[in-house]
């Protein structure tokens, strides 16, 4: 597999830490609706096809409402867990695949989005 190439249209929203309910750890409604809108905008892209099993390279690249070095913009790593958490099984087996991380951020407060791109490493040389 050469490129896949996802976006993921909304503002993204960077993964949360776990809030506690008890005992019971869970995730915020707003991430576990982002998560599963990634999730939804992968199985789209990937199109019937397995799951990528080599080393990957990915590019991430964050269009929200906001100046990228605002407070509430959101850290690039959380953003990428957010995202790569949610292509899990889906573009690829585990995320620890993901052997390069790029993280953009941009402001686009028209259209805001995610677009990623994954390829294999392989493919790069």
């Amino acid at each position: 597999m050469e490129r896949i190439k996802i976006t993921v249209t909304g503002d993204p929203i960077p993964a949360a830490r776990p809030r506690f309910n008890g005992r019971h750890a869970y995730q915020p409604a707003r991430n576990r609706e982002y998560r599963e809108a990634v999730r939804t905008a992968a199985v789209a892209a990937m199109d019937g096809l397995e799951p990528m099993t080599e080393e990957i390279s990915a590019t991430l690249k964050l269009y929200r409402r906001f100046k990228p070095t605002a407070r509430n913009f959101g850290d690039c790593d959380n953003h990428a867990k957010a995202i790569l958490d949610g292509l899990n099984g889906i573009c690829f087996f585990d995320d620890a695949q993901v052997v390069k991380l790029t993280v953009e951020k941009y402001k686009d407060a028209e259209n805001p989005r995610a677009e990623i791109e994954l390829s294999s490493r392989d493919s790069q040389k």
